[in-house]
């Protein structure tokens, strides 16, 4: 038989169907196309149960007279009018605003949303942050929006009758009384009233429970100063850089005996008693990623930088009370070493 002769027009249709016969190439699959997984965001569940699965509840008892509380949204900017009972500002002030442009958060256990647990087993304290829904859209390794607002929970955990800890299944801190109530607010032109101290445009508040301050805007200094540990590229944070995208839990244990912890802009304990001859070791916390130095006030010892998680180590060898300060933040860390 002559072989068949097909015409132009029948071969580019056979064309036209095996090409649409096979599917087509999705945008993960396209040659040379990169696959980047999408950064998390700082934190997607409610503030009071969202944590509930790394920091346990210890419900107070009922009291026969509730305290009344107020309810609003804090989407708004709260008002800056001062609350009526505030707490006298410490005598040696550093430059700080003289108005509270903060705002007590009303309904942020609800609204805002949890950012992580930071059990303190050394200070014996549980911090509980949540964040605002604009702090909270926040991608890893971004700088946190103007909006933003962060709570900081300070509370007192469960003890026993001698003072010991009393842990949950899981080993961590149980909360029990709430202490106080941080909050750092940004907004496009804070901050500037803490002149040196400035972080970015982050203004900070201490409020207690009941809504009064425990520190009022003029005493803020400190906190701000506090923030100038960390830097710009972290947007002036500590942990809530890095835990909210992470293990949203970190703990602080009890440091061994003759041993000192740098944690929290504090050295831990602020004064360790030994003996002549000990070895005395201290230990930059891992989780805050903050740089450290521990320098005798008489030159006798000094680390040099410590990155996150490294360790130094001194023998003391003559009786005496041996002071020392991180000379990266002297205002803030400060300790002694007693020997006996």
């Amino acid at each position: 038989m002559a072989p068949r002769h097909l015409s132009a027009l029948s071969l580019l249709g056979m064309l036209v169907m095996v090409s649409c016969s096979q599917p087509p190439l999705s945008p993960a699959a396209a040659p040379g196309a990169a696959t980047a997984a999408p950064k998390p965001v700082a934190a997607t569940e409610p503030c009071a149960a969202g944590g509930l699965r790394v920091s346990s509840f210890d419900a107070p008892a009922p009291t026969t007279v509730p305290a009344a509380t107020t309810v609003g949204s804090p989407t708004p900017r709260p008002a800056t009018t001062a609350p009526a009972a505030a707490a006298s500002p410490t005598p040696t002030l550093r430059p700080a605003p003289t108005t509270d442009r903060v705002g007590f958060p009303d309904g942020y256990q609800t609204a805002f949303k949890f950012g992580y647990a930071y059990d303190r087993m050394d200070a014996k304290s549980v911090s509980y942050i949540c964040l605002n829904d604009v702090a909270a859209s926040t991608k890893q390794g971004e700088p946190f929006p103007f909006g933003s607002v962060i709570v900081f929970e300070s509370w007192r955990p469960k003890q026993d009758a001698q003072g010991n800890l009393i842990l949950d299944g899981a080993g961590r801190m149980i909360r029990s009384t709430l202490n106080a109530i941080f909050v750092m607010r940004k907004e496009q032109g804070f901050g500037e009233a803490y002149q040196q101290f400035r972080t970015g445009e982050w203004e900070y508040i201490a409020y207690r429970p009941d809504k009064t301050f425990q520190t009022a805007p003029q005493g803020t200094g400190a906190c701000a100063a506090c923030h100038t540990a960390s830097n710009k590229e972290r947007d002036w944070t500590h942990r809530a850089w890095e835990l909210p995208f992470t293990t949203r839990y970190a703990a602080a244990p009890i440091p061994p005996a003759g041993e000192v912890s740098l944690n929290r802009m504090a050295f831990f304990p602020a004064t360790l008693n030994v003996a002549v001859g000990a070895t005395v070791k201290w230990t930059n916390s891992a989780v805050d990623k903050t740089d450290h130095t521990v320098n005798a006030n008489d030159g006798s010892f000094n680390s040099g930088p410590m990155k996150a998680g490294s360790t130094f180590s001194q023998t003391f060898a003559k009786a005496g009370s041996y002071a020392y300060f991180c000379s990266l933040h002297p205002e803030q860390m400060r300790a002694t070493v007693v020997v006996k």
